[in-house]
């Protein structure tokens, strides 16, 4: 708890990205950051419940420093000890003893990409149709952001605006279909980012029968992943069926559903019963998407949550009680 008078936590040092994103921003392979790690306690990640390693940006610029200096000739073993401020200030003492015409690398500063120039961006693309501008910028913004912040601030409210755009008729059908492709593109690669190999806890996601909307449960499993969790994603319009034979299968420790949108209504809420049904009582199923607050209750066996915060929430309960 921070108590009146305590310095504000430095976003810096807040831990949330994974081993692949870091190794893409410092240029490091996974199987490097690992020795470093293990051998000379270059950084120490964070872990979630489900044991996934997160690094912070203070920890990214320690490896870039770390990296830059062994390649100049410098052991990795005579560097790890040191705190960021001395890698810095070594790193700058090297950079005045080069040539003039040589420019060293800059640091990354959180801030340099603001959120609303992504978001800005993303839709201006979109009435472009410029498919390459839009699926590089979100990839960037998910690099940069992390997970959370990329799909609460970025994804999250460029998908609602392209879908009111369509709705009101500002956004055409062929806008809509391409950005949903790039959506889906990237949602596809950020799962793979953040997949947690030998996870304790795997969850299993899909949309019931007749949701095509797929780009919510797309952002479930990302949240999923990045929350530690071993990840099965089966994609929308999902028979009840194949649901449950999935569950079994993967040996499950929840299920979680996207409804979006559900003309039907009262269909989805049987399918969601039949699903509750079919699958143990020591499985929980969540239930989620712009359509949930609308679905009548089944049992106590269904979980409903508001957003992507309250599967968070839902997850991180789940496998602390798992852990218990």
């Amino acid at each position: 708890m921070i108590e009146p008078g305590d310095p504000a936590p430095d976003p810096a040092a807040a831990p949330r990205y994974p081993v692949r994103l870091v190794a893409t921003r410092t240029g490091l392979s996974p199987h490097v950051l690992r020795a470093w790690e293990r051998r000379h306690h270059a950084v120490e990640p964070s872990r979630t419940a489900g044991g996934q390693r997160l690094y912070s940006e203070l920890d990214i610029e320690r490896l870039r420093q770390l990296r830059r200096l062994s390649e100049g000739g410098h052991s990795i073993g005579s560097l790890a000890g040191l705190s960021l401020e001395e890698l810095t200030r070594l790193d700058q003492d090297i950079a005045l003893q080069l040539p003039t015409t040589t420019t060293a690398t800059l640091p990354y500063s959180p801030g340099t990409d603001s959120v609303a120039n992504y978001t800005e961006a993303a839709l201006d693309a979109t009435r472009r149709l410029d498919a390459r501008s839009l699926q590089t910028l979100l990839e960037r913004a998910a690099i940069t952001l992390g997970a959370v912040d990329f799909l609460d601030r970025v994804a999250g409210p460029v998908l609602n605006e392209i879908g009111t755009g369509w709705t009101e008729g500002t956004v055409s059908v062929a806008q809509e279909h391409m950005a949903t492709a790039v959506f889906r593109r990237v949602l596809s690669w950020l799962l793979g980012v953040y997949e947690v190999e030998g996870a304790r806890q795997r969850v299993i996601v899909a949309t019931p029968p007749g949701e095509m909307h797929e780009m919510g449960a797309l952002m479930v499993a990302v949240s999923a992943a990045a929350e530690g969790w071993g990840v099965t994603y089966l994609g929308p319009d999902l028979p009840v069926d194949d649901l449950l034979e999935a569950a079994g299968q993967s040996d499950a420790g929840a299920v979680a559903i996207s409804a979006v949108h559900a003309p039907d209504r009262l269909g989805v809420e049987a399918s969601i019963r039949a699903i509750r049904a079919g699958l143990p009582r020591s499985i929980p199923l969540i239930v989620g998407g712009a359509a949930a607050p609308d679905l009548e209750p089944t049992d106590d066996g269904v979980l409903k949550v508001q957003d992507l915060n309250g599967l968070r929430a839902a997850l991180q309960l789940l496998a602390t009680e798992a852990d218990a």
